[in-house]
């Protein structure tokens, strides 16, 4: 009989591949961290190369699983660090697509400092990494209806914020 370790090799690298960039960038962006991130990272497909060597891999979308092991140690991470989620991951990537660094962009960076964190979590996984409402419920561990909520109230709460100081002709992509 072939040890379960060789059978589930060529499977671990095929999954490895499809999302080590998706997984990185969303640790990214939860925690602002480019060495924190690596090293969560890498737990993550610890974690599924233990499942796959025990024959526990029979979760039906394993993208979403990478996904909510990713999101349990990121906050694991930030519990231990006893600090805000930082987003200046998110915050530099909404840099580039302002190629004018105006107030537009530092009241933008504001907005989104001041949103609680599953609001921010939202934002990042359905905004910056086009996730589906589906699967956005079951990395948070909720509800479709409490994500759209928490989606609804995220961007509310930046168009109130932004509105105050938002001038004539001025755009904020939400």
């Amino acid at each position: 009989m072939t040890p379960r370790r060789k059978a589930g090799q060529p499977l671990f690298t095929e999954i490895f591949h499809e999302h080590k960039n998706h997984i990185y960038s969303f640790v990214l962006k939860m925690l602002g961290d480019r060495e924190a991130a690596a090293d969560i990272v890498q737990d993550v497909f610890v974690k599924l190369n233990d499942h796959l060597i025990r024959g526990r891999a029979d979760f039906n979308n394993t993208r979403n699983w990478l996904f909510v092991v990713a999101r349990n140690l990121c906050l694991n991470q930030l519990r231990r660090q006893r600090k805000e989620l930082p987003l200046d991951g998110v915050i530099d990537s909404i840099e580039h697509s302002y190629r004018d660094h105006d107030s537009r962009l530092r009241h933008l960076k504001q907005a989104i400092r001041k949103l609680d964190s599953p609001f921010r979590e939202g934002l990042i996984l359905k905004v910056y990494l086009g996730f589906s409402y589906i699967e956005i419920a079951e990395i948070l561990g909720t509800t479709v209806p409490a994500v759209r909520a928490i989606l609804f109230k995220a961007r509310n709460q930046l168009r109130d914020t932004l509105s105050i100081t938002r001038t004539k002709g001025d755009s904020y992509d939400l």
